[in-house]
Protein backbone atom coordinates (compact mmCIF):
# COMPACT_ATOMS: atom_id res chain seq x y z
CA UNK A 1 0.00 0.00 0.00
CA UNK A 2 1.49 3.27 -1.12
CA UNK A 3 1.35 6.36 1.04
CA UNK A 4 0.08 9.59 -0.47
CA UNK A 5 2.76 12.21 -1.14
CA UNK A 6 3.59 14.36 1.88
CA UNK A 7 2.27 17.92 1.69
CA UNK A 8 4.57 20.83 2.21
CA UNK A 9 4.27 22.71 5.51
CA UNK A 10 3.10 25.82 3.67
CA UNK A 11 0.15 24.02 2.13
CA UNK A 12 -1.20 22.65 5.43
CA UNK A 13 -3.14 25.88 6.14
CA UNK A 14 -3.55 25.38 9.90
CA UNK A 15 -3.98 21.59 9.94
CA UNK A 16 -1.74 19.52 12.18
CA UNK A 17 0.54 17.15 10.32
CA UNK A 18 -0.35 13.49 10.88
CA UNK A 19 2.39 11.23 12.20
CA UNK A 20 2.62 7.51 12.82
CA UNK A 21 3.36 5.85 16.14
CA UNK A 22 7.06 4.82 16.24
CA UNK A 23 6.09 1.27 17.25
CA UNK A 24 4.01 0.65 14.11
CA UNK A 25 6.96 -0.52 12.03
CA UNK A 26 8.36 -2.90 14.67
CA UNK A 27 8.69 -6.30 13.06
CA UNK A 28 6.95 -9.32 14.53
CA UNK A 29 10.34 -10.99 14.97
CA UNK A 30 11.29 -8.51 17.71
CA UNK A 31 8.20 -9.54 19.66
CA UNK A 32 9.24 -13.18 19.41
CA UNK A 33 12.63 -12.48 21.00
CA UNK A 34 11.07 -12.06 24.44
CA UNK A 35 10.93 -15.36 26.28
CA UNK A 36 8.05 -16.58 28.38
CA UNK A 37 8.68 -16.88 32.11
CA UNK A 38 8.58 -20.44 33.42
CA UNK A 39 5.50 -21.46 35.36
CA UNK A 40 5.82 -21.53 39.13
CA UNK A 41 3.77 -24.72 39.17
CA UNK A 42 6.23 -26.40 36.81
CA UNK A 43 9.13 -25.45 39.08
CA UNK A 44 7.34 -26.94 42.07
CA UNK A 45 6.67 -30.19 40.19
CA UNK A 46 10.34 -30.47 39.11
CA UNK A 47 11.67 -30.34 42.69
CA UNK A 48 12.60 -33.73 44.14
CA UNK A 49 10.50 -34.95 47.06
CA UNK A 50 12.20 -34.81 50.46
CA UNK A 51 13.44 -38.07 51.91
CA UNK A 52 10.76 -40.02 53.75
CA UNK A 53 7.89 -38.13 52.09
CA UNK A 54 5.01 -40.15 50.66
CA UNK A 55 4.47 -40.17 46.91
CA UNK A 56 1.28 -38.45 45.72
CA UNK A 57 -1.00 -39.80 43.03
CA UNK A 58 -0.61 -38.12 39.65
CA UNK A 59 -3.06 -35.32 38.93
CA UNK A 60 -4.32 -37.04 35.77
CA UNK A 61 -5.89 -39.80 37.85
CA UNK A 62 -8.00 -37.44 39.96
CA UNK A 63 -9.32 -35.17 37.20
CA UNK A 64 -12.96 -36.12 37.82
CA UNK A 65 -13.01 -35.04 41.47
CA UNK A 66 -14.03 -31.54 42.46
CA UNK A 67 -11.73 -29.44 44.57
CA UNK A 68 -13.41 -27.27 47.20
CA UNK A 69 -13.04 -23.62 46.35
CA UNK A 70 -10.81 -21.31 48.35
CA UNK A 71 -13.93 -19.51 49.59
CA UNK A 72 -15.29 -22.69 51.20
CA UNK A 73 -11.97 -23.38 52.93
CA UNK A 74 -11.73 -19.85 54.32
CA UNK A 75 -15.08 -20.09 56.14
CA UNK A 76 -14.73 -19.94 59.94
CA UNK A 77 -16.22 -22.80 62.00
CA UNK A 78 -18.93 -20.52 63.39
CA UNK A 79 -20.35 -20.12 59.86
CA UNK A 80 -20.22 -23.77 58.80
CA UNK A 81 -23.60 -25.00 57.53
CA UNK A 82 -25.13 -21.51 57.59
CA UNK A 83 -26.49 -19.30 54.79
CA UNK A 84 -26.12 -15.56 54.28
CA UNK A 85 -29.03 -13.12 54.60
CA UNK A 86 -28.39 -9.57 53.44
CA UNK A 87 -30.58 -6.69 54.54
CA UNK A 88 -30.34 -3.16 53.18
CA UNK A 89 -30.88 -0.54 55.87
CA UNK A 90 -30.95 3.23 55.82
CA UNK A 91 -27.87 4.85 57.36
CA UNK A 92 -29.95 5.93 60.36
CA UNK A 93 -31.26 2.40 60.98
CA UNK A 94 -27.75 0.95 60.58
CA UNK A 95 -26.35 3.46 63.07
CA UNK A 96 -29.13 2.70 65.53
CA UNK A 97 -28.48 -1.05 65.20
CA UNK A 98 -24.74 -0.54 65.79
CA UNK A 99 -25.43 1.68 68.83
CA UNK A 100 -27.81 -0.96 70.23
CA UNK A 101 -25.19 -3.67 69.75
CA UNK A 102 -22.59 -1.53 71.55
CA UNK A 103 -24.96 -0.68 74.41
CA UNK A 104 -25.94 -4.33 74.86
CA UNK A 105 -22.31 -5.45 74.41
CA UNK A 106 -23.47 -7.84 71.71
CA UNK A 107 -22.80 -8.32 68.01
CA UNK A 108 -25.09 -7.31 65.17
CA UNK A 109 -25.07 -11.01 64.22
CA UNK A 110 -26.66 -12.01 67.54
CA UNK A 111 -29.14 -9.12 67.31
CA UNK A 112 -30.12 -10.29 63.83
CA UNK A 113 -30.60 -13.85 65.07
CA UNK A 114 -32.73 -12.55 67.94
CA UNK A 115 -34.85 -10.53 65.50
CA UNK A 116 -35.39 -13.58 63.25
CA UNK A 117 -36.37 -15.70 66.26
CA UNK A 118 -38.88 -13.04 67.40
CA UNK A 119 -40.35 -13.02 63.88
CA UNK A 120 -40.67 -16.82 64.00
CA UNK A 121 -42.30 -16.59 67.44
CA UNK A 122 -44.78 -13.98 66.19
CA UNK A 123 -45.88 -16.35 63.43
CA UNK A 124 -45.96 -19.33 65.84
CA UNK A 125 -42.95 -21.08 64.31
CA UNK A 126 -40.02 -22.73 66.06
CA UNK A 127 -37.27 -20.35 67.18
CA UNK A 128 -34.37 -22.00 65.35
CA UNK A 129 -32.19 -19.12 64.14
Amino acid sequence: MERPPKKLAGSMRGYVELWACPHVDVSERQHEIMTKRPSLFAAKADQPAPAGAEQREPVAEIVGTKKPSAKAKARPPSREGKRVLSVYLTPEAWKQLRMLSLNMESSTQSLGEEAINLLFEKHRLNRIA
